[in-house]
Parts: structure tokens; C-alpha cells; sequence
């Protein structure tokens, strides 16, 4: 059965307003699923808790500047090297959203631990000196190893109720194809209760067969897949295009103040269709393609 859906459709759809716990995959400047990102502006979808991989970027800053979250769940939001994420730190000062601190092994034990329907997970040996545990008691707690007695540190698992994805190409049914740095996207799928995939190109199942094990999500996990050939911009594609760091250094200058986040919106989001975003966009993309085949890493060598 085919799963193929417009952008509108599949955010209409499959999220819900306040929805519970909403995933946002990508890390970094990379792979992040900025069209589903922009719909859900678009639509005015608020979250109860976004999580984001174990470093947050435009995926996170682009729906907090936009008054949508009420909690976040994460280890960093930033630019890389453009510097930090000015809507969370902003909403972070004045108090208006609320910050489960995670460490970045727990985002990735906690979303295992949510895939494999387990209670807890035990975490690595160390993190409990840090101050993490003492400030976010939600995620954290506390047990006796049954082999050794020894207290050990635990993580709720992560169950998020709608994950927003990248793949670099899919077949119709939701198979799909992960070009380069997976993240944990993979585990975000296994995860999730719905999987909204959004993707450069749709292909048929034959050429994701062609692909190992290991780079796919399999079909079964997703439930719409919007074709979107460019929709990371401005963050990057992997195996597609490289980030714009032009324009993410507009949305940086913007965003330093909410009335210029708000015009951002207006003027890049809100104010435009996803078409019309991609065809202003469409000659700085044409400039970042890697060229012919896929490329696994951005072509600025920083992977994220």
C-alpha cells in the first residue's frame, strides 16, 4: 500500500495538537527534516515535550521561536560553529519552556530502551558523578544491580509519540534509504508510535534492496512519506547537498530578537508554501549538491 502524502496531508493527519512527545531527527546542521519542521509551524501543532538527538539544531530552535513547545528534552541545541541556538536560550532565560537535561548517552540508551518495550535501562558507568541525574529526576533514577548489589544509574525509555525523519530516498511503502551519517534516527523510528518520513527522492523497492541492512528503516515503521527533494535546506542532506550557511546565517541574525524571529517566519515559513520556499532557495541548493551519486558526508568535511 502505497503511504505517499503530501506535506499538509501528512502533518494534518498523523499529528495532533499538544501532541505528547514529538521526535525531531537530524543532528546538528545535518540531516534535519526542516520541511515536516516548517508544516507543523505552518499547521500550529504545539508539543507537549520535544526531543531532540543528542544535539538539537534549527529543528528545535525553528519550533521554540515559534511559541509551540512547553518542554524539551535534550543535551545541547546550537549551531555548530555559527554559535548557539538563540530561541531556546531565549525561552530558557525567561522561563517560558521548561528543560528535561539530558546527556547525550541517555537520548541514545533511553530511545533503545523505548524500541525494545523495556522498563529501564541500566547507563554507562560514570554519568552518575555528573549533575545531570539531580536535575532532571523525570529521566534519571536509581537501582540495585541483581548481579553485583551495586546502586546503578537508569533511564526512563523514550517513547516518542510522533518522530519526524529524513531519508535520503524511499520506495512508496516507507522503505528507505539513510545516506551517510545515521544518527539515531534509526533507533528514533524503532521507537516512535508514528514515523512521518520526509525524503529527496521516492525510487522503486528494487533500489533499496540494493542498500545493506543496517542503512535502511524498513517500511512497516513509517506511516507517510512525503517526497521532498531539498527539504533539509537549510541544514544539510546527506548524500544530497551540503548546509546553506548563508542563510542559516540570516536566521541567526533574525532570531536574536523575538520580533525578528517572528519576521523570519513570516517572510521563510508561515507566510510561504514549502514550494515557494524551495524555489527561493533553489539556486543556493543548486550550488551545495555534491553532483551525481550519493555522497555520505557534506563536502565541507564537518559531519557533525
Amino acid at each position: 500500500m502505497s503511504k505517499l502524502l503530501s506535506l499538509s496531508d501528512a502533518v494534518e493527519r498523523y499529528v495532533p495538537d499538544h501532541v505528547r512527545m514529538l521526535a525531531v531527527g537530524g543532528m546538528h546542521l545535518h540531516n534535519n527534516p526542516m520541511a515536516l519542521v516548517r508544516e507543523i509551524v505552518r499547521q500550529q501543532r504545539t508539543i507537549g515535550r520535544l526531543l531532540t538527538s543528542p544535539c538539537g539544531a534549527l529543528n528545535a530552535d525553528l519550533l521554540i521561536g515559534a511559541g509551540l513547545v512547553d518542554e524539551i528534552a535534550t543535551s545541547y541545541v546550537g549551531f555548530e560553529h555559527l554559535g548557539l541556538a538563540p530561541c531556546f536560550r531565549r525561552a530558557v532565560e525567561a522561563g517560558s519552556i521548561r528543560v528535561l537535561e539530558c546527556d547525550e548517552a541517555y537520548i541514545t540508551h533511553g530511545l533503545y530502551a523505548g524500541a525494545g518495550g523495556l522498563a529501564f535501562i541500566p547507563l554507562p558507568a560514570g554519568l552518575e558523578v555528573s549533575d545531570i541525574p539531580k536535575v532532571n529526576q523525570v529521566s534519571y533514577a536509581t537501582t540495585t544491580d541483581p548481579f553485583t548489589g551495586r546502586e546503578v544509574l537508569v533511564g526512563a525509555p523514550l517513547c516518542p509519540d510522533v518522530a519526524l525523519l529524513h531519508a535520503y530516498q524511499a520506495d512508496e511503502r516507507g522503505n528507505a534509504v539513510l545516506a551517510g551519517a545515521h544518527f539515531v534516527d534509526r533507533l528514533m523510528a524503532l521507537a516512535s508510535r508514528t514515523v512521518l518520513l520526509q525524503v529527496e527522492q521516492v525510487v522503486p523497492t528494487e533500489e533499496i534492496a540494493r542498500h545493506p541492512v543496517g542503512t535502511t528503516i524498513p517500511g512497516f515503521l513509517v506511516q507517510a512519506v512525503v517526497e521532498v527533494a531539498g527539504g533539509c535546506h537549510p541544514t544539510a542532506s546527506h548524500g544530497a547537498y551540503d548546509y546553506d550557511e548563508q542563510q542559516l546565517g540570516l536566521y541567526l541574525s533574525m532570531a536574536r530578537s523575538a520580533e525578528g524571529v517572528g519576521e523570519y517566519l513570516e517572510r521563510h515559513v508561515t507566510g510561504v508554501t514549502e514550494e515557494e520556499y524551495l524555489e527561493k532557495a533553489s539556486p543556493r541548493l543548486a550550488e551545495l549538491r555534491y553532483g551525481e551519486g550519493p555522497s555520505p558526508v557534506p563536502s565541507s568535511g564537518r559531519s557533525g
